[in-house]
C-alpha cells in the first residue's frame, strides 16, 4: 500500500488545506504502527483544540413511534409500523418528567442534555409549549446544557424555543447527499440542509452529525465528514449503526470495530477544530475497544441509553476517562 506520511497529512492540516479523497481513503488500509501513528496524530489533534474534557451528553425519548418517515435504520419508522403493530408508541412525556430525566442526566455526570422526538417535526403549539417550559427549567433549576432534536423544524419555532433558553440544536444529516435517497424517500437531504441553516440563523448551536455502517462507502463517509464541514457545526455525533429487527437494515453486514476508529480519525482529520462525539452503536461495534474512541479523534460519548437501544452503565463511562486520565467536561452557565 502506498501511504502518505503522517507530516504530510499533519502538514496540509495545520495549513488548513483540505485532505484529498486519496488520503483519507488509505487510512482505512492502515495497519500496525502506522494505524498507531494516525491515532496519535487524531490524539494530538483533539487535544489541541478541544482539551483532555469529555462531553458527554444524555437524552430522552420524550415522544416514541409516532412517525410518517421511512428512514431505513430507524425503529419507529412507518415502515416498520406496518410490519410490527407491537411498535412502542408514546405521546409526547410531561414537562415534569421531561426535567426530572435532566436532573438524573446531570447526576450521572452529563453536562448536556437533549429532548428528543419522534417524527418529521414539532408543530402542535401544545407540544411546543411544553417542550419550550421544559427547556427553561432545565436551563434554570438544572444546570445543564439544554439541547433539543425535534426534527424539520420552522425559524420561527427555533427563534422561540432560543428564546426558553434553548442552546443546541440537534439534526443529523444521517450520510451522504448521494447515498442518503438510498435511506430515506419521505423528505430530502436538502430538507436536512435547510433545517440546520434555520437553526444556525436562530442562534442557536448545531449538533449534526451521521450514522455508518448502512451500506454506504467509505467515499460517502469522506463526503459525510467534508459536507458537515461545510456546514460549520459545533457538534458531530457519528454513530454506528445497531440493526433493529424489522427495519430494512436488519441484516446490514456489521462494522468491525477498527472500521469505526478509523472513520473516527479521518472525522477528526477533516473536522479538526470540532467536537466529535462516539455516539449511538458504539457498545455493540466497538465493543472492547470502546476506550480507543477517546485516542481516535472523539472528545464525547452518549451516556446512558438511546432511543430504542440500551446503552450502558453510565458509571462505566465515568470509569472508563478517569482510568484514561481524562476529565467530564462540566456545564458551563
Amino acid at each position: 500500500m502506498s501511504f502518505s506520511p503522517i507530516f504530510q497529512i499533519k502538514n496540509l492540516i495545520d495549513n488548513s488545506i483540505e485532505l484529498p479523497d486519496d488520503m483519507l481513503l488509505s487510512i482505512y488500509e492502515a495497519s500496525g504502527s502506522t494505524l498507531m501513528e494516525l491515532f496519535s496524530l487524531a490524539l494530538e489533534l483533539k487535544e489541541k483544540y478541544t482539551g483532555k474534557k469529555v462531553n458527554f451528553c444524555s437524552i430522552i425519548s420524550a415522544k416514541t413511534g409516532i412517525c410518517s418517515e421511512d428512514c431505513a435504520f430507524c425503529g419507529q419508522s412507518s415502515l416498520v409500523r406496518k410490519k410490527n403493530k407491537k411498535t412502542k408508541i408514546n405521546s409526547l412525556v410531561t414537562e415534569a418528567e421531561i426535567v426530572e430525566a435532566a436532573k438524573i442526566a446531570k447526576n450521572n455526570g452529563a453536562n448536556e442534555f437533549s429532548i428528543v422526538t419522534s417524527g418529521t417535526s414539532i408543530n402542535n403549539k401544545n407540544e411546543l409549549n411544553i417542550i419550550a417550559n421544559a427547556v427553561k427549567r432545565i436551563k434554570e433549576e438544572v444546570g445543564i446544557t439544554p439541547c433539543a432534536s425535534l426534527g424539520l423544524m420552522k425559524y420561527e419555532h427555533l427563534l422561540l424555543l432560543k428564546g426558553y433558553g434553548l442552546e443546541i440544536f440537534h439534526h443529523n444529516i444521517e450520510t451522504s447527499s448521494d447515498f442518503f435517497p438510498k435511506i430515506c424517500s419521505t423528505h430530502s437531504f436538502k430538507d436536512n440542509i435547510e433545517t440546520i441553516k434555520s437553526a444556525k440563523k436562530a442562534g442557536l448551536k448545531i449538533c449534526s452529525g451521521v450514522i455508518i455502517g448502512m451500506g454506504e462507502s467509505r467515499l460517502d463517509r469522506i463526503r459525510m465528514a467534508k459536507e458537515i464541514k461545510n456546514l460549520d457545526v459545533d457538534n458531530i455525533p457519528v454513530n454506528f449503526l445497531n440493526p433493529i429487527p424489522g427495519t430494512p437494515l436488519e441484516n446490514a453486514e456489521e462494522l468491525t470495530p477498527m472500521e469505526c476508529l478509523k472513520t473516527l480519525v479521518i472525522f477528526r482529520f477533516v473536522n479538526p477544530l470540532k467536537n466529535i462525539l462516539a455516539q449511538g452503536g458504539r457498545e455493540h461495534n466497538l465493543r472492547q475497544l470502546q476506550p480507543l474512541a477517546l485516542m481516535a479523534g472523539a472528545n464525547g460519548l452518549l451516556l446512558g441509553n438511546y432511543l430504542l437501544t440500551s446503552g450502558r452503565n453510565p458509571s462505566l463511562d465515568i470509569e472508563l476517562i478517569n482510568d484514561l486520565g481524562l476529565e467530564k467536561a462540566e456545564y458551563v452557565k
